[in-house]
């Protein structure tokens, strides 16, 4: 079921606990984490130099870009290193197996 302002982007089970997933909306790639059963949505290219974020190490709630170690936490697309750098967040719901994404960034 289409829940308004949100598209479906995957199945649950295609994301287990602890992995990523790119995934496209509106022509932009978005990476989903799985995070002890919680999916969260963020832009998935690193500022900086467009690393993949995706790619990068989770510990806790921080992702860590692959190419130059810079820090994102993946609820909010917070930049955590105090460089100013941040990243778009995405409303999640999961319904029916179905992982949505809203379809516009979090304010």
């Amino acid at each position: 079921m289409a829940i308004e302002g949100f598209q479906v982007v995957a199945k649950v089970e295609d994301l287990p606990a602890g992995q990523s997933k790119v995934v496209t909306l509106n022509n932009r790639t978005i990476a989903l984490f799985n995070v002890d059963g919680n999916i969260y949505a963020i832009h998935n290219l690193c500022p900086h130099e467009g690393g993949p974020l995706s790619e990068g190490r989770v510990k806790g709630f921080v992702v860590s870009c692959p190419w130059h170690d810079l820090a994102f936490d993946i609820r909010n697309g917070q930049g955590i290193d105090g460089g100013g750098y941040c990243v778009g967040s995405y409303e999640v719901r999961v319904e029916g197996g179905e992982i949505h994404v809203g379809a516009r960034r979090k304010s």
